[in-house]
């Protein structure tokens, strides 16, 4: 059974880490996306983005990872050109264009980048962590906003926009719906994260999570 393990950036995966997470999957096809291979304490087996500026501000660290093995897959772009360790895919915010090119959401997001890779690499089961898009609970319980966006926001200091901001996800321009179009594909899409706002797959909790890696490590 051929699986796949996309590490997003969302709060919940802090409670996988509080569980262990890192132990459990360090022998799995993972790959990381964006800022998330700073935090994991073993290699990826990808490293994936799509915002250039993301390029510009890691450029020596993912120097680091293809030289020991890791491949780098973004959205094309000519300061890519000539760089032959970084694969880059032709990309579409179109759902009429999904069958043609590399779907990356209307908003152009890397977590749709890396799921329409994932489906057009044949993965019989995905597994999505950190897909939570937006925070669960919009208020503190001092009545405060919510505006711990990241799992690894304040732990490590990284150049992004994104981190702190809920509202990006709030705005009438983040079509949640947009992962409907992965629906089609015959693969199955695991959402471990109970609470998250995308609700057209499965919503799985770690422990779930954990007890089918390893059924589908005892069947292969």
């Amino acid at each position: 059974m051929k699986s796949c393990i996309l590490l997003g950036s969302g709060t919940s995966v802090k409670e996988g880490i509080e569980s262990g997470l890192w132990e459990k999957i360090k022998n799995e096809n993972v790959w990381s996306l964006n800022w998330a291979y700073k935090t994991i304490p073993f290699l990826p087996k990808a490293e994936l983005w799509i915002d250039i500026g993301f390029f510009t501000k890691t450029m020596t660290e993912l120097n680091n990872l293809w030289k020991k093995g890791v491949p780098c897959y973004t959205k094309e772009h000519p300061k890519y050109k000539n760089i032959p360790e970084i694969h880059s895919f032709t990309t579409t915010r179109l759902k009429e264009q999904y069958n043609e090119k590399i779907y990356i959401g209307s908003n152009g997001l890397t977590g749709f980048f890396a799921l329409s890779l994932a489906c057009k690499e044949k993965y019989d089961k995905i597994y999505l962590l950190g897909y939570d898009f937006g925070v669960v609970n919009q208020y503190n319980k001092d009545g405060t906003k919510n505006k711990f966006t990241h799992y690894y926001q304040n732990k490590i200091n990284v150049p992004s926009g994104g981190i702190g901001h809920p509202e990006l996800y709030t705005t009438k321009d983040a079509k949640i719906t947009d992962f409907e179009i992965y629906l089609k594909e015959p693969c199955k899409i695991y959402n471990v994260s109970p609470q998250s706002h995308i609700t057209c797959f499965d919503r799985i909790d770690y422990i779930t999570f954990y007890k089918l890696l390893k059924e589908n490590n005892v069947s292969t």
